[in-house]
């Protein structure tokens, strides 16, 4: 689009030149595209032009992450692994909101006591209604230190809630409780040191311990924490792990990538380093305060973005390119476990209507810079993008092996991407034609676009898009691939490995203060939603319909001070900016916290650790 103009591929892609001629070109990537489309906007712009499109905060915590993983002590869990620990301290994620499958592997974990004690007994695990009746609801400890009450707290053993900071200090202070060598924290209250004593003798006690944190508080010092325990645990030599949970499908992949901040490149161009800016699947508007991103992109002559949706972003661009989406093309992630994975097309688009002109973002990129350069394009499908991210980087030299190429075949067949009972190819197109086109040919992965090719479960193979054997017609067809019913693939877990703990020393990090909110002001504290939180996932209508209005949250003994009530109209400023939002008051948030829930429509970006004050009722 060019403004309100359509423009062809070759069309847009002349105008895009045009716009970035003699100009200084910066390119701001994004922990929601694939690694390949990231880096085909680096080979476009240059190294030292690229930019990660993650805010500054976050980008600093994600490479904290990133470090502790790489260099750390103890190993990462996949979601199935941690099913299998025994104790459990889960510090500062609400795992419910920001991380549901961990939540649930968690709920899992906890039910291992009831096995280990039906083992001891001689009864299988198998047999459910025994295990149950010989255990009688014991449960695994897990405990959970938040900022306010989580979804998991009714299996938890102890529950604490407190600001950022001070949950940090909880962290450390277990960390001195496994190893004395670790720093001490001074200053903690009876209440708080019992329970710090309380995690510490769980964690010693259990066979396999693990430590689950995160960056969703935006508070360093909570992994800093998280990885005192784990260099603790190490030292008390315990088969212990850590997860820590990272915002986006593609941060860690960010993480590993490089790439500076997103804060970074808009001071770029409001200092006029840059005056062109390539904009890939990111809405910068979630990532920094909105008048630093009005006044960077008016500084620039050029703005030219690449996304699947309309964004308040797109909505300043010189030109719009339409990028895929998941669904609509190919490409490699990092998951928060390290593991690198290869997402394929679900269908083409324009199969169905051949007015639309999406393509991948990777294609985009490279098609532009082949543009600019007069040359012709040379990279015409996924394998050959893939191997030039992995030639880029020791670290991600592995995902070319995140799944088979584009030529693998089984008896000499592609994969088929719909089951054999598959109908109503023809009446998909029937409004344009009865009569059926040959369908689309995939270049770009072993799958094709049809129930033609192999589908069957005699062959071992990681990529099965469903699951059917000869006979079962139902989910229990999966035990056909599995190595045992309920076990692994027989052909391994899809992806790859790119982080594999050196179990190396880690230093001591420092104690922070205890949380001082200064007179009158009070920190905010993100407060996530499964619904309506990720950007992506709160477009849809089914996940709308749940996503419940912005509000403020304010502990009980604050809403009384004030005189609300739930639902009162409370005014803040926050980041500068006036907010009018109704109170939900919480029984478990500590005092000088206010929530504030991420994403939602009217709440600043970036709120982590911002300041708010100005606290009233808002006059009706």
């Amino acid at each position: 689009l060019l403004g309100s103009q359509k423009l062809g591929i070759d069309a847009a892609l002349d105008k895009a030149a045009e716009l970035l001629k003699g100009k200084r070109v910066i390119g701001i990537g994004s922990p929601r595209a694939s690694l390949e489309s990231n880096h085909a906007l680096r080979e476009l712009v240059g190294e030292a032009n690229f930019y990660s499109g993650i805010g500054a905060v976050e980008l600093d915590n994600l490479r904290l992450i990133r470090d502790v993983l790489q260099n750390g002590p103890l190993p990462v869990p996949s979601i199935r692994e941690i099913e299998d620990h025994d104790a459990v301290f889960v510090l500062g994620e609400d795992l419910t909101q920001t991380a549901a499958r961990i939540a649930l592997a968690l709920r899992q974990s906890v039910k291992g006591k009831a096995t280990e004690i039906a083992a001891s007994m001689k009864i299988q695990d198998w047999h459910m209604a025994a295990v149950q009746n010989v255990a009688q609801d014991a449960l695994n400890p897990l405990f959970i230190a938040s900022v306010d009450a989580t979804r998991l707290d009714d299996v938890a053993e102890a529950c604490v809630h407190a600001a950022p900071a001070d949950l940090a200090r909880i962290g450390f202070a277990v960390a001195h409780a496994i190893d004395p060598s670790a720093p001490a924290v001074t200053g903690l209250d009876a209440e708080a040191a019992e329970l710090v004593q309380l995690i510490a003798d769980a964690l010693l006690a259990g066979k396999r311990p693990l430590i689950v944190s995160g960056a969703s508080l935006g508070e360093k010092s909570i992994i800093e924490a998280a990885a005192n325990i784990a260099q603790a645990l190490k030292n008390r030599e315990k088969n212990a792990s850590i997860s820590l949970v990272v915002p986006e499908a593609n941060s860690m992949g960010l993480a590993l990538f490089g790439g500076e901040s997103a804060d970074a490149a808009l001071e770029a161009l409001t200092t006029g380093k840059a005056d062109a800016v390539i904009v890939l699947e990111n809405d910068l508007y979630r990532r920094a305060d909105a008048a630093k991103v009005d006044a960077a992109l008016a500084a620039a002559k050029a703005v030219i973005v690449a996304d699947h949706q309309q964004t308040a972003t797109t909505a300043k661009a010189h030109l719009v390119l339409s990028a895929s989406s998941f669904a609509e093309g190919d490409g490699t992630l990092v998951s928060q476990e390290g593991r690198a994975q290869r997402f394929f097309q679900v269908f083409e688009p324009s199969y169905y209507d051949s007015n639309i002109l999406v393509r991948e973002g990777w294609r985009w990129m490279h098609a532009l810079h082949c543009t600019l350069q007069g040359k012709a394009v040379d990279w015409t499908q996924l394998d050959q993008v893939t191997e030039a991210v992995a030639a880029s980087s020791s670290v991600l030299a592995a995902i070319k092996d995140a799944a088979p190429n584009a030529s693998f075949r089984i008896k000499g067949l592609k994969l088929a991407r719909e089951p054999l009972r598959y109908s109503g190819r023809t009446a998909m197109r029937a409004n344009i034609s009865v009569h059926e086109p040959r369908q689309p040919q995939d270049q770009d992965s072993a799958f094709a676009f049809s129930m033609e090719g192999y589908s069957g479960s005699k062959e071992d193979r990681q990529q099965i898009p469903f699951a059917w054997s000869p006979g079962w017609n139902s989910p229990q067809a999966w035990n056909k691939f599995q190595d045992e019913v309920g076990g692994h693939l027989r052909a391994g877990d899809p992806g790859v490995r790119l982080i594999e703990s050196q179990g190396k020393t880690l230093a001591w990090f420092a104690v922070p203060g205890a949380f001082a909110p200064a007179q009158g002001t009070w920190q905010v504290v993100p407060m996530h939603h499964l619904f309506g939180s990720e950007e992506n996932s709160s477009r849809a209508a089914p996940v709308q319909e749940r996503i419940q209005p912005a509000y403020v949250a304010l502990a009980k003994a604050e809403a009384d001070r004030l005189g609300v009530n739930d639902g009162a109209l409370l005014s803040l400023t926050v980041a500068g900016q006036a907010l009018r939002l109704p109170v939900k008051v919480s029984e478990d948030l500590a005092l000088g916290l206010v929530g504030l829930p991420v994403g939602f429509a009217g709440i600043p970006a970036a709120i982590a650790g911002a300041t708010a004050t100005g606290l009233q009722e808002a006059a009706q």
